[in-house]
């Protein structure tokens, strides 16, 4: 389950916010008037959403490419006049 922190709390106790995130790893959301106003994640974390993220972008792009006409090698080389 993600934490969560006032944004008063996160003023007033940042470093140990921090330290507890660095420590379990975990997301805290940061909520103003009762609100979620942001995610602080551990960078770890954000690094391996970042990449799922591209991944999934990729994925589509090659699933949105593959009914497209399919051209070889040697017409693109020909082209290039290579």
């Amino acid at each position: 389950m993600i934490s969560t922190a006032s944004i008063t709390d996160l003023k007033q106790n940042t470093a140990s916010i921090i330290k507890s995130l660095q420590e379990e790893g975990k997301s805290v959301a940061i909520l103003q008037r009762s609100q979620v106003a942001a995610i602080l994640v551990d960078p770890g974390y954000f690094a391996v959403l970042e990449e799922a993220l591209e991944n999934s972008i990729d994925l589509k792009a090659i699933e949105d490419r593959k009914n497209e006409p399919k051209v070889s090698f040697e017409e693109v080389a020909k082209k290039l006049a290579l």
